[in-house]
């Protein structure tokens, strides 16, 4: 009789721990599913670009005139940069005064190396900006490209001058911040920005920069521009203007591009 007893109360003792897992289990998968979305898969504010777009707010969103660059009196620092990092692949310095980036963009023989490589030619997770190595002519390439890294993890922010780029998604930092500055060895180039598009498809019409004529790039500028996020009124082209694309990784939604399309200033 005691070991029927016992194996009666195993039973019982099994079966509500079945029950038990049953009923609580899906809670904690759900509770253990929403804790892992909300801290490493939902992307977090970034602390430097939201505190950048409420100080615009409270400004107004007024374009300030120091904010803006004279190029006419453009002096050529490339060379003390190449000599100062030891690096003379530099090719240029990319500026955004009201989005608080300015940083040395890079050019190497692939679009490999400076994802994981820094000024330095030290290894680095985080790399440096870099333009696309197709772009052997920057002063009269149709389209220039530039890729830089993101991140959703706060310590990395101030390395990663591209994050600030993600200040565009909030339209009244489209309207009224469109100023780009790009300075080359030859002359420093003034861009102002026409679409923000955020790459959902895989589509990477982007990446086309060679054109067989100017009826060819123009169908381009159209399919670029096309399913934009932003398009502004300054979105009219003809065949003589001159593209500037900046690309950085989205996480909205995950596994996405945020593409900033300027063309330069006449």
């Amino acid at each position: 009789m005691a070991r029927k007893n016992n194996k009666f109360i195993r039973s019982r003792r099994n079966q509500f721990l079945k029950d038990f897992l049953i009923i609580v289990m899906p809670i904690i998968l759900c509770v253990g599913g929403y804790f892992v979305y909300d801290h490493y898969i939902k992307k977090p504010g970034i602390p430097s670009v939201n505190k950048l777009i409420e100080e615009k707010k409270k400004s107004g969103y007024k374009d300030k005139d120091e904010n803006k660059i004279d190029v006419s009196n453009y002096v050529n620092q490339l060379p003390d940069f190449r000599a100062q990092y030891g690096n003379y692949e530099i090719m240029g310095r990319l500026e955004i005064p009201n989005l608080n980036i300015n940083a040395m963009i890079v050019r190497a023989t692939d679009n490999e190396y400076y994802l994981n490589y820094n000024l330095y030619h030290q290894w680095d997770g985080l790399g440096v900006p870099f333009f696309d190595y197709r772009n052997q002519n920057l002063n009269t390439d149709r389209q220039v490209n530039i890729y830089g890294h993101n991140t959703q993890r706060e310590e990395f922010y101030s390395q990663l001058p591209f994050t600030n780029l993600e200040a565009y998604v909030d339209k009244n930092i489209f309207d009224n911040y469109k100023d780009v500055y790009l300075s080359i060895d030859e002359r420093q180039i003034n861009y102002e920005v026409v679409a923000i598009k955020i790459l959902t498809d895989g589509s990477n019409e982007h990446m086309k920069l060679v054109f067989s004529n100017d009826m060819d790039f123009l169908q381009h500028i159209n399919r670029l521009l096309s399913g934009a996020l932003y398009v502004g009124d300054n979105a009219s082209f003809t065949a003589s203007d001159r593209l500037l694309v900046l690309q950085v990784c989205h996480y909205d939604p995950m596994g996405s591009y945020l593409l900033v399309i300027c063309k330069e200033k006449k």
